[in-house]
């Protein structure tokens, strides 16, 4: 299966303006989530999650109504709660800076004062498993695992 090079620059600029956004973009919504939702043209992008210092959610892309894209994650802040806040501002930060070849997560690593991100992936976007981690002064304090990639629907 291939993936459309509009697809990848879709989901790119998807997250930069979903969650890596410095503006909440997410509503409450009705199961208990929060959500948000993307549209440029026939494509949409969805991202829902559920909980606050661990949470789980799924994104997706979907292309004239079919979801043909998903990403399911599952993580958080395991120790140091109180730096909530600055870990997830840091998490946004290195989404932001996503590899435009793997635009599911962030790049490989990114260290910025005390603070270090780091991301290991299988697979390339259309099919992959992967898990990345913060640290601070050396502490891993947050984790997040993740799963994804092209759907292939029933003709």
């Amino acid at each position: 299966m291939t993936m459309k090079k509009e697809i990848i620059n879709f989901i790119i600029s998807s997250k930069k303006k979903g969650y890596a956004s410095t503006k909440d973009i997410f509503v409450k919504s009705l199961d208990g989530g929060k959500s948000c939702f993307i549209q440029k043209g026939n494509l949409v992008y969805t991202d829902t999650y559920f909980g606050s210092r661990i949470d789980c959610g799924q994104e997706r892309v979907y292309e004239d109504g079919k979801v043909i894209w998903v990403m399911a994650y599952r993580g958080g802040i395991i120790k140091l709660e109180e730096l909530h806040n600055e870990a997830f501002n840091f998490l946004k930060k290195c989404i932001s800076k996503m590899p435009k070849n793997f635009p599911a997560r962030g790049p490989r690593s990114l260290k910025e004062g005390p603070w270090k991100y780091e991301n290991i992936w299988k697979g390339t976007i259309k099919s992959f498993t992967g898990e990345e981690n913060i640290y601070y002064n050396g502490e891993k304090i947050c984790f997040r695992n993740y799963l994804g990639g092209l759907i292939k629907n029933k003709e």
